[in-house]
């Protein structure tokens, strides 16, 4: 069925089941349709507000389809090991393209900026311990400009077919990682997010790359989470988050039952231990649903309200609260240092300084309006220039005093207001009708007596103290009778009645949530139970490309690959890889090596990464042959030429084994290598042969000038020799291929040879104890190059133009087999 292919709508497919399925309930499907949809449209389905749930349309759809690409291009600068800006041009169609380049080369930093700019993340980042990765994505030597620009060429038979389109990533000037400005733009229209491609689901469920730290890492993490990444793969994280909808919603609407249930069950217990006959009659009300809460009330709470009043006031007496005593010594403490200031500050030479400010400020008045002149108060003295300035001196003296004053008049004012006040907030308190407290009358005595001030301000200090000690003696004898009284007077069926009350409550509450949890109940149920058909009917297409992809890889290993399965749910989740091993049952990935687990882990997510419903036409995988034998290099390089039939097939790689092996066998491929040199300049050239890129290094080192003699005669040969054998090499695996040959066992008869003359002797004779003199003496240049690799190596040599002419004859010679 359509639902079950890889990449199917998961959403149909549950329809699907819930049309075939004659038991289920109109409102049971209404509420497993809106859990798949979100919180919001279950919520709303649960209150009875929401439209009847759309099943959804596979045919037709309102908004563009997700844009079909091929990889055009990477353009990065300023990230990670790339600084000057470097462009990685791609094919844009089926086939094959190996990117090459030694660790620290730069060719990762292109498929880390591929991944941040689909999905504004990385794996590796992701899964790191510490923040090492997310601190250092700036490149060291150049960091500016930092962006990301990803070329896409539409597939042609998209609706579409020969638009371009581009995947931005630009960073402002000292921007942090997640700082970023993502965006997208299709040629000839305007920039947007890069949402409006339509591919963020595509992303999760047909992840189109992977890394090596996530091919190991998707195997050796917890079952669990094992079973979460496969989930994902499936589509089935839809059906993960409905669950854990429903579960939390039953979870919310079953708390007021658990509550009210377990308030039933200790209320019965409470019950048995009364012998008032109203504990039977309530006990019986409450032996079996549904429970009549009317009748129950009656019984509990029609008696007694005058006595439960009463009770309510003693309690409420218990509970008074007066000012504390030495809160009142504190205020009592200020009230006086206030009198004290003000005493001494309030003599009659304050006044008269006072007075005297009053007539010298109108003397100046006078001056300032009439000039210089006889001092109008004496008629003797001069007001004049001098005068003023000895005026207006005395006069800021007499100022500053005045406001000293002042502020110890105001300190006065608020200290005896707070005096005044302190017991404002407590009032008397009135009787209880039939219940006697003496101590209520002396409170009140009390508190009359604090509120009487003295007439002398100088008192009223002690006069606090006095009587907050006295309201406090007073009050905490009322609170004492008080409670002993509501005790006295509460008999034994009130603290029943009031958890009867409560659980009355309780049950009102619970009642309202009932019915609703009933139906989410039943949601749940179905939809775990339909989970597992789910899960199986979508994994078995699956599993079938996995172990035919494990097939093709697993060259020389004795491990089969069985059943996937995904077990359990929620904090029992697992999942579950048989396997066996030499025929006996195991755990697959128990016995697997590491580069098993890597080509298994590529078996499992090749099949998800490459259905139809996958807009990528592309897939990226980078380094995935790092921890890969020769034997399964060459059954990886069988699946990447299935692969390309139907997919631009892009692969890293550290070192020169795939390229070697795509070439052995004439495989059509682009073959690209990327170097990094001084700054972090990247640069992506043609991936030559290996023994041409080798001449080429020694040319450079005989021909560096600033390079030492003697690290010239040591270095040139071992170059020498790494290009004789790369030749040798590439002769070997090249008629071994075409003789039929398995790459995996030439590869072994090849590390057998451990010299570079029985490696020149295998690749010229087939054998490496094979006679090559007579080949060696043929033309005068092939001597003493080989000769140059086995002694000059040890001994060192010194090396010329002639030198490199011999060894790119001799490497030309033994490539074409002369």
């Amino acid at each position: 069925m359509d639902g079950a292919e890889l990449g199917g709508s998961v959403e149909a497919e549950v329809w699907e089941l819930l049309d075939a399925d004659e038991t289920v309930s109109e409102e049971t499907a209404y509420l497993v349709a809106a859990a798949l949809h979100g919180d919001d449209d279950l919520t709303e389905q649960l209150g009875g507000q929401a439209p009847v749930p759309q099943r959804p349309d596979t045919t037709t759809t309102d908004t563009p389809a997700p844009l079909r690409a091929f990889l055009r291009s990477i353009t990065v600068s300023g990230f990670r090991g790339i600084g000057p800006r470097a462009t990685l041009e791609l094919n844009p169609y089926y086939g094959i393209t190996v990117i090459s380049g030694r660790n620290g080369s730069g060719k990762s930093s292109f498929a880390e900026a591929l991944e941040y700019a689909l999905t504004g993340s990385s794996y590796r980042w992701d899964n790191k311990k510490g923040q090492h990765w997310e601190t250092s994505w700036r490149n060291l030597h150049m960091g500016e400009p930092a962006a990301i620009a990803i070329d896409f060429a539409m597939e042609p038979d998209d609706a579409r077919g020969g638009t371009t389109a581009t995947v931005g990533v630009d960073w402002a000037t000292g921007a942090e990682l997640h700082g970023a400005r993502r965006w997208s733009q299709i040629k000839g229209q305007k920039r947007e997010p890069v949402t409006a491609l339509g591919w963020d689901q595509a992303l999760e469920t047909h992840r189109p790359l992977m890394s090596y730290d996530e091919l190991g890492g998707r195997l050796e993490d917890s079952p669990s989470a094992l079973y979460d990444s496969l989930n994902r793969l499936l589509g089935l994280d839809l059906i993960a988050d409905a669950d854990n909808r429903l579960k939390d919603a039953e979870k919310q609407l079953s708390g007021p039952r658990k509550a009210a249930n377990e308030a039933r069950t200790q209320l019965r217990k409470t019950l048995d231990s009364s012998s008032d006959p109203r504990a039977a009659q309530v006990k019986k009300l409450t032996a079996r649903t549904p429970y009549d809460l009317e009748a129950i009330t009656a019984t509990t709470l029609g008696t007694n309200t005058a006595q439960a009043a009463t009770i309510a006031q003693l309690r409420s007496l218990a509970a008074l609260i007066v000012p504390e005593p030495v809160k009142a010594t504190e205020v009592a403490g200020e009230l006086r240092a206030a009198i004290d200031d003000h005493v001494a500050g309030a003599d009659a030479a304050m006044k008269v300084m006072t007075a005297r400010a009053a007539l010298l400020r109108e003397a100046l008045h006078l001056h300032a309006d009439i000039g210089d002149g006889v001092c109008p108060v004496c008629e003797t003295g001069t007001i004049d220039a001098a005068w003023r300035t000895a005026a207006k001196e005395r006069l800021k003296e007499a100022d500053a005093s005045t406001i000293k004053y002042q502020a110890m008049a105001q300190r006065l004012a608020r200290a005896r207001s707070a005096a005044d006040g302190f017991f404002g907030t407590v009032t008397s308190q009135p009787p209880i009708e039939g219940v006697d407290l003496p101590a209520l009358s002396a409170f009140n005595d009390a508190l009359a007596s604090a509120r009487s001030a003295p007439d002398s301000l100088s008192d009223l200090p002690t006069h606090l103290e006095v009587a907050a000690l006295d309201v406090a003696e007073a009050a905490s004898a009322l609170r004492a009778e008080a409670a002993q009284r509501a005790a006295e007077l509460e008999d034994a069926w009130a603290p029943i009645a009031r958890t009867i009350a409560a659980w009355v409550e309780l049950e009102t509450a619970a009642r309202n949530d009932d019915d609703r949890l009933d139906r989410v109940k039943a949601a749940l149920k179905w939809l775990r139970a339909n989970a597992e058909t789910l899960r199986d009917r979508r994994l078995a297409p699956m599993v079938g490309q996995a172990q035919h992809i494990w097939g093709r890889m697993r060259h020389e290993s004795n491990v089969d690959l069985g059943s996937i399965t995904l077990e359990g749910s929620a904090t029992r989740r697992r999942a579950v890889i048989d396997g066996t091993v030499d025929g006996v049952p195991a755990g697959a990935l128990s016995v697997m090596s590491q580069g098993e687990l890597h080509a298994l882990a590529l078996a499992l997510f090749i099949p998800r990464a490459t259905t139809a419903a996958s807009p990528f036409r592309f897939i990226v995988l980078d380094d995935p042959i790092q921890a890969m034998d020769p034997a399964k290099i060459s059954g990886f390089l069988d699946v990447l030429i299935e692969l390309a039939k139907t997919r631009q097939v892009i692969v890293f790689s550290h070192d020169d084994r795939l390229p070697a092996a795509i070439r052995a066998r004439s495989v059509p491929a682009q073959l690209l290598d990327v170097t990094r040199e001084h700054q972090s300049v990247v640069v992506v050239k043609e991936n030559d042969l290996p023994a041409e890129r080798y001449v080429a290094d020694a040319e450079a080192v005989i021909f560096d000038e600033d390079l030492d003699d003697l690290i010239k005669r040591k270095a040139a040969p071992g170059l020498f020799r790494m290009a004789i054998e790369a030749a040798a090499h590439q002769r070997f695996f090249s008629d071994r291929a075409k003789a039929g040959v398995a790459y995996h066992e030439s590869d072994a008869e090849w590390e057998k040879a451990m010299t570079t003359q029985s490696r020149v002797a295998l690749a010229l004779t087939g054998d490496a104890s094979g006679d090559v003199s007579g080949w060696k003496a043929y033309r005068p240049h092939r001597f003493p190059t080989i000769a140059i690799c086995a002694s000059g190596v040890h001994k060192g040599a010194a090396l010329d133009r002639n030198s490199v002419a011999d060894l790119r004859k001799t490497v030309r010679d033994i490539v074409e087999n002369r």
